[in-house]
């Protein structure tokens, strides 16, 4: 339906049903600074009662020139096609008889008058901003590397003047967006952004906007001053603020945007807090709470099934469903067809679905865990789809059934007579009795364990994954592990590496990854991948000790001693990880809890081998530079939601906040909640925002921190608060006890080799059941749950006796520095390197 044409201006953003209230507000900015020109809403959704807009004209996106519409809609994300449209609207928009077309995404707000604008383009034929007009050097995201793989100029506004140089422009954009509209950073392809990097050297009339006023945001905040003049009026380097771009913004959150950690909204009576407040205000007042909620149309297939985004590569990819009409419900079938298809493997593992495979090429982080997907990674990767997949991925059963299927079929290759089986059976069937031993019979594990040797080693190849070792005679350590993981498990084994330079002995590393899907970004120094030396001390968790050995092969492992080093945060060691003892020949733990669960069922050594604990600051951070207040009492706590949040328990600890200090606002606190992988559990999220809703004295540091940055937000906190369930170790307590900061903390588990009532405020417990399985921690195992009144009473006595806190940490920081420092646990290395090589020596004599 055409808009009348009242003039020559025309201003256009797009918008899915559930950002109208985005929409809304930029326009209602825009018919005050802008009162010229017309308005249109590009819907790029199904238009439905609720999606009237007013204060515009409508564009839906059937109303577009896009050939083979429903293919094109179907193989982008929602993020992907809302920007994928825009060129085919600013061409519809050009050949309605507008001169001047302008584009702002949704999440802007105009400020000021638009007439410079419009004057500039009386002589230019395009208008773009730079992301960047000055240097971003100081280690925080976004860098100027990921800047760079956005592309230079940001499109999220974009003006053109309707010529025939423009619309030749427009006509290889949208060539460009038809299949390469696309987020995939590896390519350098993010959106529509990258190809614009080309325009101004390709077409004519081309302006660079570098006013600081203009398409202000956290890319270029850094480097530009903010100021609030009166009401809604703002400048920026003393010239009036145009227009601000809200990228990533949240009512919820307490950082500028989620894409980044270099600001958060400000306190109180700062320029950017009062910019951030009328934002959330006008969202408020345009319907965020009617429109968030709104469906996606084009979420689904035509008869309601939910569209992964792997089905979306696999059409975008793929010619198989070229010639589909994707508003047919008759043609779903033939699509979930081609989703299920089977891609039969040709080096041994189980068959998978063409969905499930392009699941797997586009994370890396299953590429990694995976590496093997056709071979002896199958299995585990179908397992974990059918575990992960429908909360990671959007499987519902109709994708999940045919792996399901596959896995069953490889259960039931067991013919009746043993000896009659193939060794390729065999090995399959192995292969499956390993991956699902926590399901397999007792008994059926016992008929097969004669054939236990030759099958694995036919169901595990050995990948080629190291070269073959040149071995030494000279007494020295294999340290193998995930060594660049930034995970607990990573840390682990970096402690040990720096327990190994102090001890003297020679040692050599061997970088693990299988398994771990954990960011690998540690910085690692050694010597070298060649595993020389007659013992291993292997840091991989007895659950993935079999796996470990099988990938690396056999030469790692023969003749040599082989030492595991195991956490495990339960009381008992479930017999379910009981096949780990037969990997290893001697296990460490990190504290006497681990080595009396660990200890009761094996008559191997088990050895208390404590962390060796060290806190670099490398470059020392202001609390400014953290983006942390200067002068509130700083609570901190940390936890990767991949160590299971109902363990961690970051709630139990915004829990003990609340009730320490809800009735007491003329505090000045804050608490720093710092959590990895948030992402993957929504529910948590959920929670985390409303609590940080309700007290604007939460803030929330969400994902990866390099270790610099980690380092000192610990140090910049006054006290650490762990309310955890059960920990192996409490790697975070020690670093903030090293560092001199007072833990408050469950008493309970293995910290409790850490802290004491002199060094610490130990928290008051009561011994629980698990009533559910929880990750690895099954129904009926026993943990700790805190004592949250306790906790909310020590949080309020520390702030409220500064003697205690310096006393405190005082003594925090000579425990650790003393009983777990590095040259301690070298000393304790040394030792049992040489019993265990006067023990071998021993025995070879006899």
């Amino acid at each position: 339906m055409n808009q009348p044409i009242n003039n020559d201006v025309c201003i256009f953003t797009i918008v899915s049903n559930n950002y109208l209230h985005y929409a809304n507000t930029l326009f209602e900015s825009l018919r005050e600074h802008c009162p010229q020109a017309d308005l249109v809403l590009g819907l790029c959704d199904k238009r439905i009662p609720e999606t009237d807009c007013p204060a515009a004209g409508i564009i839906e996106i059937t109303e577009l020139s896009i050939p083979q519409l429903g293919t094109f809609i179907y193989q982008y994300s929602i993020l992907e096609l809302n920007t994928a449209i825009k060129p085919y609207i600013a061409e519809l928009l050009m050949n309605r008889g507008y001169k001047k077309v302008i584009y702002f995404d949704p999440d802007i707000r105009i400020f000021d008058s638009l007439d410079p604008m419009l004057g500039l383009l009386d002589v230019h034929n395009v208008l773009l901003t730079p992301h960047l007009t000055d240097l971003l050097d100081d280690g925080k995201w976004p860098t100027e590397l990921s800047i760079l793989q956005a592309g230079s100029y940001n499109l999220g506004y974009i003006a053109l003047r309707s010529c025939e140089e423009t619309r030749k422009l427009v006509k290889w954009w949208q060539e460009k967006l038809y299949k390469e509209c696309i987020v995939d950073l590896p390519r350098n392809l993010f959106v529509d952004q990258k190809w614009m990097d080309l325009v101004p050297s390709m077409f004519d009339g081309v302006y660079i906007n570098r006013d600081p006023g203009w398409n202000v945001a956290y890319w270029n905040l850094n480097h530009r001053k903010l100021e609030q003049r009166r009401g809604d009026n703002f400048n920026v380097d003393g010239k009036p603020l145009t227009f601000f771009h809200f990228s990533g913004f949240s009512i919820e959150a307490s950082t500028l945007s989620k894409h980044q950690n270099r600001f958060d909204k400000g306190p109180r009576n700062t320029p950017l807090r009062a910019l951030c407040t009328r934002y959330e205000e006008a969202l408020t007042r345009n319907g965020i709470e009617r429109f968030k909620s709104l469906p996606y149309a084009f979420g689904n297939f035509a008869d309601g099934t939910k569209v992964p985004d792997s089905a979306r590569r696999l059409i975008r990819t793929s010619d198989v469903l070229g010639g589909v009409d994707f508003f047919d419900k008759q043609q779903c079938p033939h699509i979930h067809e081609v989703l299920n298809r089977l891609v039969h493997s040709k080096k041994g593992g189980i068959s998978l679905t063409a969905l499930a495979l392009a699941l797997w090429e586009s994370r890396s982080d299953l590429r990694e865990a995976f590496p093997a997907v056709e071979s002896v990674d199958s299995i585990r990767f179908a397992e974990w789809l059918l575990d992960t997949a429908p909360r990671e991925a959007a499987f519902c059963e109709l994708y999940l059934k045919p792996i399901r299927e596959q896995l069953e079929r490889a259960r039931t290759a067991i013919a009746p007579q043993p000896q009659a089986i193939s060794s390729t059976v065999m090995s399959k069937l192995f292969r499956l009795v390993w991956q699902q031993r926590r399901r397999v019979p007792l008994k059926m594990r016992i008929a097969l364990a004669p054939y236990a040797g030759w099958a694995l080693r036919r169901a595990y190849p050995r990948p080629e994954l190291l070269p073959i070792p040149e071995r030494s005679g000279e007494l020295g350590i294999n340290l193998i592990g995930y060594l660049h993981a930034e995970s607990g498990v990573g840390e682990a084994a970096r402690a040990s590496l720096r327990a190994l330079r102090k001890s003297e002995l020679p040692f050599s590393l061997v970088d693990y990854r299988l398994g771990n899907i954990s960011r690998m970004d540690e910085t690692v120094h050694g010597n070298g991948d060649q595993a020389r030396y007659p013992i291993n001390l292997v840091h991989v968790n007895a659950d993935q000790s079999k796996i470990a050995r099988d990938h690396l092969g056999d030469e790692l492992f023969r003749d040599r001693y082989t030492i595991g080093y195991w956490y495990w945060e339960m009381p008992v060691f479930p017999d379910f990880l009981h096949f780990a003892y037969d990997q290893v020949d001697e296990i460490w733990v990190s504290t006497e809890y681990n080595r009396a669960a660990i200890a009761q069922f094996t008559h191997k050594p088990v050895i208390l081998i404590p962390p060796a604990i060290e806190v670099n600051i490398e470059k020392p951070l202001t609390r400014s530079e953290l983006h942390l207040d200067d002068k509130a009492f700083i609570f901190l706590h940390m936890s990767d939601t991949l160590s299971m949040p109902e363990r961690k328990n970051p709630l139990g600890v915004i829990q003990a906040f609340q009730k320490a200090f809800s009735d007491r606002p003329e505090l000045n606190v804050k608490l720093v909640i710092k959590l990895s992988n948030l992402e993957c559990h929504p529910e948590l999220a959920e929670k985390v925002y409303g609590a940080m809703e309700q007290d604007p004295r939460i803030q929330l540091i969400d994902g990866y921190l390099d270790r610099n940055t980690l380092n000192n937000l610990i140090n910049a906190c006054d006290s650490y608060v762990s309310l955890h369930r059960a920990e192996g170790f409490g790697l975070p307590i020690a670093e903030a006890m090293y560092l001199g900061k007072p833990v408050i903390a469950t008493y309970w588990s293995g910290n409790v080799d850490l802290m004491n009532e002199e060094n610490s405020l130990p928290v008051h417990y009561t011994v629980v059941e698990i009533e559910r399985d929880i990750g690895p921690y099954k129904k009926g195992q026993f943990w700790a749950e805190p004592d949250i009144h306790d906790a909310a009473k020590k949080m309020l006595h520390i702030i409220a006796n500064k003697e205690l806190t310096d006393k405190l940490g005082k003594s925090a920081s000579e425990t650790i520095r003393d009983k777990f420092s590095p040259s301690n646990t070298a000393e304790l290395i040394r030792d049992r390197i040489a019993k265990i090589n006067l023990t071998e020596k021993q025995e070879n004599n006899d």
